[in-house]
């Protein structure tokens, strides 16, 4: 092959120059060496066949080509290794290879030292000779690529430098021999489980193995590490390479390759898993210092527009995190650059995400595009159609409305096979079901989810839906009494999720689930505790958790500021400021105020103003409870019980449905206490007993104990006033022993939360 033809077979590389060929290391020849020899006894066994002779001493079978093709790619696809470690694979049982062909190696390696340099030379010519033979073979295959390339640079190689290589491969050789001989490692030390490691834990050779030919990260190489990472990072962070791990094989490919501005894009989203910032922001910025084709001839188009692709992304990145920051003046020049970014590289898809980003800060909203959308704009269209949705719940928007569309968006994503935006879309869903009360679709919507394998060319989808679906699970069990169960879906949440932004989720609500348990139980210095943790992820949820803790403990000044604090705010959504005007109301009934009424009232109708079924059922039941305990109007407080009861007790956590069952029980007694009729209030009482004994065991579940005390003793005196000793010490009996089992704060008593 003349040099003009070996200058032909370099089509894979982007470039002809310097800056883009590959450093070749001691590494990379004794690869050559093993497919030289592998070659070799593959020909040496097929002539023995064709010839027709007594069968042969020496058989390759399946499983020993198997195992040197899975080595290739192994030493081809990662970063170099010391010696020792590239001879202990030739003996382990997962990469080992023929016993004839570790013997021919060892002897062509004792050889290289006494020959001289013109092995090298009958490697080069060798080269040439099987690329020539196997020409079919070596077309397409890594191996023939791997091997193309290696003859390129050497054949582009002086003198000088061929005797440096030289040179630095017989040092190679001799410090892994010495290690060797230090730490001897036969056949049987080599186990299966040692060299079964992560696919991505590398452990390449130090850069002062071997002077001037160190070990580099090749152009391949590093993009096929990028590019893993970058894919894991996207959709099953924790499979990816911990963050310390990955930052120091960025900062090899980084030393090696200081024009890889893919590289700084990756550590800048390595930054972000640990919330290091200032690392993040420095990482983007660098970026635009380096130029890909440095010292290379004027590039083509596409490898232009390519080039400034990675720019365009990289300013909108800049844009999100000064957004994020607070600082709307950069965010918008950074946007702007972005935007004429994409419009010269013609990137509709970049464009649609910065205009977007640009009518946030601005704070327009974009119209809705039409069905009719371009596949290339789908996936930006199809998160604008998820925000969207989340503004609709918000604004007070139709649910029918809602749903539609995201039907819709659902059937798109399905079709295009975009997993991500499946699972975002059934979370959007979930929380949907869940603002407007229907928590046992919402639970329905996240097991389908959860039990759906989101695998697109056999990778299995773990991103950000997944984790909001998993923290939904863990508060509905929560409100079901299940916490022995929420807290093992939490530990497998933590065990996916471990780092920045998933791991935000499941802290609040590690902390939301252990401040309710705790204000169930009555443990305030403990709820309060969980709520100062709480307040740095939902301010507004905190507050409102300080509110029921200041009620709880009758403490209603306290209370009374909370709530003030969270009804001024204008960013409050419907859902949390209903809540708080509920417990406002709390703190008016128990104060003896009238006001409870025409705040109670209002809930009501901001509650229908904005389509939340499940909180106009809330505020119907403390209509009934108002009008029980403070007016004795009991048919009227049936009447708006029984408009909310179906809807509590069909979605509701079993806390509310203790809270409903107790008080239906109480509103059909003094209903038949108030109206005499065939039936005597006693019979009436016990006909409700198991009523009363449901919401009692709905109570303990939740380790509830001061509501459970509540309904003894409304037992107790109810049978006292009705003349019926027994079942009055009886139920004294029970309230007295659970008193003395689990001692709870008098004030909480009698306290309608």
């Amino acid at each position: 092959m003349s040099k003009k033809d070996s200058e032909n077979v370099c089509f894979w590389l982007p470039n002809q120059t310097a800056g883009k060929m590959d450093v070749l290391t001691p590494h990379k020849m004794i690869v050559v060496f093993l497919i030289q020899e592998y070659l070799r006894l593959k020909k040496t066994v097929t002539d023995g066949a064709t010839r027709g002779e007594q069968p042969h001493q020496i058989e390759v079978s399946a499983g020993d080509r198997k195992r040197f093709c899975m080595l290739l790619l192994k030493l081809i696809q990662y970063p170099d290794l010391p010696y020792k470690d590239l001879y202990g694979l030739l003996l382990s049982p997962v990469y080992g290879v023929h016993p004839v062909h570790l013997e021919e190696f060892k002897k062509l390696m004792k050889l290289l030292k006494t020959v001289g340099i013109d092995v090298m030379f009958d490697l080069y010519n060798e080269i040439d000779k099987l690329i020539m033979d196997n020409t079919a073979s070596f077309q397409i295959g890594i191996v023939g690529l791997y091997l193309r390339k290696v003859f390129v640079t050497m054949d582009r190689m002086s003198f000088h430098e061929m005797k440096d290589l030289y040179l630095a491969t017989i040092a190679y050789y001799d410090k892994g021999m010495h290690a060797i001989r230090l730490d001897p490692c036969p056949d049987a030390s080599y186990d299966c489980d040692s060299f079964k490691q992560p696919q991505n834990q590398y452990t390449p050779i130090e850069p002062s193995d071997h002077g001037p030919h160190s070990a580099k990260w090749s152009v391949k190489q590093s993009e096929l590490f990028i590019a893993q990472q970058s894919a894991l990072l996207k959709e099953n962070e924790a499979k990816a390479l911990p963050p310390k791990e990955l930052q120091k094989r960025l900062n090899e490919i980084i030393h090696d390759r200081p024009h890889c501005s893919q590289a700084y894009f990756l550590s800048y989203m390595n930054n972000m898993r640990v919330r290091e910032f200032f690392g993040a922001v420095h990482a983007l910025q660098r970026v635009f210092d380096r130029t890909p084709s440095a010292g290379a001839p004027p590039p083509a188009a596409s490898t232009g527009a390519s080039e400034g692709k990675e720019y365009q992304y990289s300013s909108l990145n800049l844009a999100i995190l000064h957004a994020e920051f607070g600082h709307p003046k950069l965010a918008r020049a950074c946007l702007r650059e972005c935007i004429m970014l994409a419009q010269e590289n013609g990137d509709p898809t970049c464009l649609q995400l910065a205009h977007a980003w640009l009518s946030h800060l601005e704070g327009h909203s974009m119209p809705l595009p039409d069905k009719t959308t371009s596949g290339s704009l789908f996936h930006a269209t199809s998160l604008h159609i998820l925000s969207h949705l989340r503004q609709g719940s918000i604004a007070g928007k139709s649910p029918s409305e809602l749903f539609a569309l995201l039907m819709v968006n659902d059937l798109l994503n399905c079709q295009r096979s975009m997993m991500d935006l499946v699972a975002t879309g059934i979370a959007e869903r979930t929380a949907l079901w869940t603002v407007y009360g229907k928590h046992e679709q919402a639970s329905l919507c996240a097991q389908l989810l959860l039990n759906v394998e989101l695998k697109s060319l056999d990778k299995t989808y773990n991103g950000n839906g997944i984790c909001q679906l998993l923290c939904s699970l863990v508060v509905r069990l929560a409100h079901l009494g299940e916490f022995g169960h929420a807290l093992v879906v939490l530990q497998h949440t933590k065990q996916r999720f471990p780092r920045y932004p998933q791991s935000r989720d499941w802290h609040l609500t590690d902390h939301y689930v252990s401040a309710l348990r705790a204000i169930y139980r009555g443990r305030w210095v403990e709820a309060s505790a969980e709520c100062q943790h709480l307040h740095s992820y939902d301010p507004h949820l905190a507050l409102l958790q300080f509110a029921h803790i200041a009620l709880g403990k009758q403490d209603f000044s306290t209370a009374e500021k909370f709530i003030a604090q969270l009804l001024e705010d204008d960013r409050l959504v419907p859902l949390v400021r209903i809540r708080a005007m509920i417990l406002s109301a709390n703190v008016y009934i128990h104060c003896g105020q009238a006001k409870a009424f025409n705040l109670l009232n209002s809930a009501q109708m901001y509650a229908q103003k904005y389509h939340l079924q499940y909180e106009e059922a809330l505020v119907n039941l403390h209509f009934a409870y108002l009008l029980l305990t403070h007016l004795h109007a009991p048919k009227q407080a049936f009447v708006s019980l029984k408009a909310g009861l179906e809807t509590i007790l069909a979605n509701g956590p079993i806390y509310d449905r203790a809270r409903a069952l107790f008080l239906f029980a109480r509103t059909l007694v003094a209903m038949e206490r108030h109206t005499p009729g065939t039936a005597t209030p006693l019979q009436q009482l016990t006909t409700m007993l198991p009523t009363f004994e449901e919401a009692v065991e709905m109570f303990e579940k939740l380790e509830c104990y001061s509501k459970a005390k509540d309904v003894y003793v409304y037992l107790a005196q109810t049978y006292h006033e009705l003349g019926s000793v027994e079942e009055r010490n009886r139920y004294s009996y029970r309230y007295r022993l659970l008193e003395e089992q689990y001692p709870t704060e008098r004030q909480y008593l009698n306290v309608f939360l």
